[in-house]
């Protein structure tokens, strides 16, 4: 019984992070240096510096096929780490979604989530990331957008400003 609240807690922390509830800082704010060594590698180079890039973004869209985009880098960073889609749509008459990814490996579609379900990604040196909803059974009422949410966990290595 007394491990119940921390049960709970601990629920209410994994619901915080499933619903957007992120740092309120912008990303281009952050100047919290990410660790040198993630997962046992060093990433970046000596003078450049490991920065995190962690962002949550509601998905709401058509489903109607077309792929809409939700990231695009145009720096010559290297956008590297995990990006969870969640789909959170109803199981019986949602939309199921397709995810289009560009990164070091090329372009593919990546994944296919089902409504109700989340999939994590791992992206290396991402640039473009996008998502199709998709009708499962035409003879089912489907609902004009899907939803859910993608969240960003990635590391890119900055130049560091002094020496």
């Amino acid at each position: 019984m007394g491990n119940h609240p921390k049960m709970n807690h601990h629920g209410y922390d994994h619901h915080g992070y499933e619903k957007c509830e992120m740092p309120k800082k912008n990303w281009y704010e952050e100047k919290e240096p990410c660790p040198d060594r993630v997962k046992g590698f060093n990433l970046c180079k000596q003078r450049n510096e490991l920065r995190c890039f962690k962002h949550c973004e509601p998905i709401s869209q058509p489903c109607d096929a077309l792929f809409y985009n939700y990231f695009t880098s145009r720096t010559n960073f290297e956008f590297s780490g995990l990006v969870v889609i969640k789909n959170t749509g109803n199981p019986t008459s949602g939309c199921s979604m397709q995810i289009r990814v560009t990164d070091r490996a090329g372009t593919a579609i990546v994944a296919t989530v089902s409504a109700g379900a989340s999939v994590p990604i791992f992206v290396e040196g991402l640039t473009s990331l996008d998502i199709a909803c998709l009708p499962n059974e035409p003879e089912l009422p489907v609902p004009a957008t899907c939803s859910g949410e993608v969240i960003f966990d990635l590391e890119y290595c900055a130049t560091r400003l002094c020496l």
